[in-house]
């Protein structure tokens, strides 16, 4: 079986001003080019959806395909089902196809703060939006990978369970896990331990999340609402050289156990890639 590296980069992101737009074609050209340098460590770029409504970004179906017609690299965009109406959504599942995304990332997306913008809610749910998308694959592009998140620490409870299986059933290829997976023994035990009970540990790759430090640890935290484990904050009291150990010796736990693959967030910096993969 063979082993995927799914990762996933930032868009460039943009101010609303005439300074930061003008060099928006060459922060593009910096990206492709920085995606150039470390595609190697990648069997998938997934381009991620940043929600940050003081910034602008261009789509990440239109990145995903500048990276595969630039550099011939597997790519596939992430595409937020409650930022589009229905329309709009297939739309965007669509082109990427067409536009030869080999894979395409189906995600609910949060609500957004402070009723500065609203969600769209035509779809009751990430599955149905999935069975839709999966319908619009077995016309245009067969052989595309559809995926899709899944929170790997709530996989005992019933309702995370049939979350996860009705975004299978739906046409879902393979599951993205969050929160990370930060260490190879305490923290992925626990991991495969739960996708073996839930019989996902074929569908879901395990994800590596790097950080920079202590206050980096406790920052995610707090965004995400993550509970990371305690020896992960007592490693990052020695800077990144531990961390990036652990996240090393947590690739090679993912390869030991055969599992179908990793999922590496790099932050913004794919150079991450080389350090954490090679």
């Amino acid at each position: 079986m063979a082993f995927l590296r799914v990762v996933e980069v930032l868009p460039p992101l943009f101010r609303m001003s005439s300074r930061d737009l003008r060099g928006a074609d060459a922060d593009v050209r910096r990206f492709t080019s920085d995606v150039r340098k470390f595609r190697r460590y990648a069997d998938i770029v997934l381009v991620a959806n940043v929600k940050d409504q003081k910034v602008l970004k261009l789509d990440t179906v239109h990145l995903a395909s500048t990276l595969q017609e630039a550099l011939g690299v597997a790519s596939a965009p992430v595409i937020v089902v409650r930022d589009q109406n229905r329309p709009q959504f297939l739309t965007s599942v669509l082109t990427a196809l067409l536009g030869g995304a080999g894979s395409v990332m189906v995600a609910w997306g949060d609500d957004y703060p402070g009723g500065t913008a609203s969600n769209v809610r035509d779809f009751e749910s990430l599955a149905g939006a999935l069975a839709e998308a999966a319908s619009l694959r077995r016309v245009a592009r067969p052989d595309a990978t559809l995926l899709a998140p899944v929170n790997v620490e709530r996989l005992s409870e019933p309702r995370e369970l049939a979350l996860a299986e009705k975004r299978l059933a739906a046409g879902a290829d393979l599951l993205l896990a969050q929160p990370p997976t930060t260490d190879a023994e305490v923290t992925f035990e626990r991991h495969l331990a739960l996708l073996e009970k839930a019989g996902l540990r074929e569908k879901v790759l395990l994800n590596v999340f790097p950080f920079m430090g202590r206050s980096d640890v406790s920052r995610y935290e707090r965004k995400f609402g993550w509970r990371l484990p305690a020896r992960l904050h007592d490693a990052a009291r020695g800077g990144r050289a531990p961390l990036l150990e652990a996240e090393r010796a947590v690739v090679r736990r993912i390869r030991r156990e055969r599992l179908p693959g990793v999922y590496l967030s790099t932050r913004g910096d794919i150079s991450l890639a080389r350090d954490v993969l090679s």
